[in-house]
């Protein structure tokens, strides 16, 4: 019961503390260091958390972060086969870069084929980065195209009432020089 209870408090907080799961304990302590920093660079700067987790078949993963999260789930089935599960929270818009995960995906099945999870979970946290930091530049750009309209409308607007101002005054001094010459 102690055993079970001790287990319980261990699950309890890899899954609250940790980043990297390694339930089927495939890393080994250096893989782990080197996976923690490339899963910290990738939340500094994407702002969003990352959970690595290698998993058997028909066990899930769950964690109380709803915004911003990105599973990776590494699964093993009963075969010695691997799967690889990518799941993002409802506020990333997965439905917007499944075209990206789709790829990425594709790109690492000859690593999974190879069966090496330590290359295959660098692979997969080096393309989320890529894909997370190309869709901010993205954002950016359209920002600043958008911010660039603004300033075009603007300029031409002041252009435009200027125009119209210096018009009526060269017509406000025709009148006069009529009304003198009368």
């Amino acid at each position: 019961m102690v055993k079970k209870i001790a287990l319980g408090f261990i699950l309890m907080g890899t899954i609250a503390f940790g980043k990297i799961n390694d339930y089927r304990k495939v890393f080994n302590e250096q893989d782990i260091n080197k996976l923690n920093s490339s899963i910290s660079q990738f939340e500094k700067k994407t702002g969003n958390k990352m959970f690595l987790n290698t998993l058997e078949e028909n066990e899930g993963f769950q964690t109380e972060e709803q915004e911003k999260a990105v599973i990776v789930n590494i699964i093993q089935d009963a075969n010695g086969n691997v799967k690889v599960q990518v799941q993002l929270s409802q506020d990333l818009n997965p439905e917007d870069i499944s075209p990206e995960i789709t790829l990425l995906l594709d790109n690492v099945e000859t690593t999974v084929n190879k069966k090496d999870e330590t290359l295959l979970s660098e692979k997969l946290i080096d393309g989320l980065y890529q894909i997370f930091t190309t869709e901010d530049n993205d954002d950016t750009q359209v920002e600043t195209q958008d911010d660039s309209m603004k300033l075009k409308i603007f300029l031409g607007i002041v252009l435009t009432i200027s125009v119209i101002c210096i018009r009526i005054i060269q017509v406000k001094r025709k009148k006069r020089k009529y009304k003198f010459k009368k």
